[in-house]
Parts: C-alpha cells; structure tokens; sequence
C-alpha cells in the first residue's frame, strides 16, 4: 500500500497487489509420470503463477512467505533480469514455447526445501517450459548464466523430443545425468555459452562410474563415453543402450512420442 499525500489535508491511498498473491493455476502433464513409496501415481504438477514478468510467469517457493523476505531474496529488479535471460536463453536455442514459468526457490537445510534443478520439465505438450532455480551456495558459485544455460539445454533436448517429458520429481538416475552432461556442456561450448569443462564433467562421471560400475575402469570408461559424447547430440534411448552395456538401468519406464 502507497501513501500520496496532495495537500489541502486530502491523500490517495493505492493498494499495491502482492507479490505473492496467486495470480494464476497451470496444470502440467507428463508422459513419464512419478510413483511414490506408496505407488501414488502423479502424471501431474499445478504451478502457483504469483507474477508475470517479462513474458514470463514467476513462482516461488519461500520457508517464510513475507513480502519483506521475499524483496531481500528475489527484488523485483533481480527477477525481471532473470526472467528476461530465461526467455532469451530458450529463444537462443530455437525453444519458444507458449508459455515460460520460472521457478524460484529458497534453499533451506532445516527444512529441506530445495528444487530439482537441471531436471528442466517440458510438459507433455510442449506449450510449457519450466525453469527452476534455488537460492542457494551453488548458484552463488557457479552464476545464475551457467545454470540457466544448463537448464535451457536440458530443456531443448526434451523440447526436440529426445527426451521425454518427464514429472519434475522422477529421477532416471545419476549415471544417465552424467552421460548427459557430456553432451549438454560439449554443445555450450561450442556455443561459446557458460558451461561445464570437460575436465569437470570427467571427473563427475568417474566418481558416478566408480559407485555404479565397481567391477569396471571407471576413469577409462568415462574417457571412452566422454569422446563418443562431448559436443553431439543424444537420445534418451541411446544413453539407456550405453547404460544397460555396464549393466545399469534406469528408475522408470518409457519412451519419447514421436513429434506430432
């Protein structure tokens, strides 16, 4: 609420929407959905839209949902360079959806809040891009460009029909990120965009390889795939094929649609 005082003892008062408010619902769809420990089936998110900035819905997921907290983590300055970047990012990557939903969430240890990111979600349709990104010491060290990028690259591959549109909360399984990360952060570096070096995401897929692959050369398999993936582009099938040659597979079951 703002305050305008016009003399001769007469004010106007405005009342200003919060940011908070819940402005819009939006229901996503999945083609691979989640099961929980309970055999729950969720093929389904409901997003909270509380703004629309820049082209772009914003949500957020706060611990403590303050107008003042909210101000000190997201300022509405912040978001609108963040939401502005998200869009051009997609658009750089020939991803222009109908709509663009950025999700901003506060990282809390206690409470263990925190988002899925680098999951990057297409729903089932491909009319909507969610990006998710979490205050936390990870972004501070990385950039908010790098994980962006990341995320926006995540999202072409399930855009293009790569991969499938997958519930934010399934997890095919860190090995098959790793795989993954070889091709996402090859392409960004051929871009001349922020990424991962190759020598980060060696080192990444050896310790993923040595946990999973303990009878296996971890660090020459890993150089063997890097070479094969650095740069290129995959499927979602070809790395499942490359998964099942050291004897591992994934968490769930699916394949992607063909592109209507």
């Amino acid at each position: 609420m703002s305050k305008w005082e016009t003399g001769a003892n007469r004010s106007i008062i405005i009342l200003m929407a919060s940011r908070l408010d819940v402005v819009e619902e939006v229901r996503l769809s999945y083609e691979i959905p989640y099961v929980t420990g309970k055999g729950e089936v969720l093929d389904s998110v409901t997003v909270q839209i509380n703004e629309k900035r820049k082209g772009v819905g914003i949500s957020y997921a706060l611990v403590n949902s303050s107008e003042q907290h909210l101000e000190d983590l997201f300022p509405s300055d912040g978001v609108d360079w963040l939401a502005q970047m998200t869009r051009l990012t997609l658009h750089d990557l020939g991803v222009d959806p109908s709509r663009i939903i950025l999700q901003l969430w506060e990282y809390s240890p206690a409470y263990r809040l925190y988002s899925v990111e680098g999951r990057a979600p297409v729903d089932e349709g491909r009319s909507t891009v969610l990006i998710i990104l979490t205050k936390t010491p990870f972004v501070y060290k990385f950039g908010h460009a790098l994980v962006l990028w990341h995320q926006a690259m995540h999202a072409k591959d399930r855009w293009d029909y790569r991969f499938p549109a997958a519930h934010p909360l399934v997890d095919a399984g860190e090995w098959l990120d790793a795989l993954w990360h070889f091709s996402i952060d090859g392409r960004l570096e051929a871009l001349g965009k922020p990424h991962y070096s190759r020598s980060e995401r060696l080192e990444e897929a050896v310790a993923v390889l040595r946990r999973c692959c303990p009878n296996e050369d971890a660090a020459a398999r890993a150089y063997q795939l890097c070479r094969e993936l650095w740069g290129s582009e995959t499927t979602y099938a070809r790395l499942v094929e490359m998964g099942s040659g050291l004897g591992l597979g994934v968490g769930w079951q699916g394949s992607v649609p063909e592109r209507s």
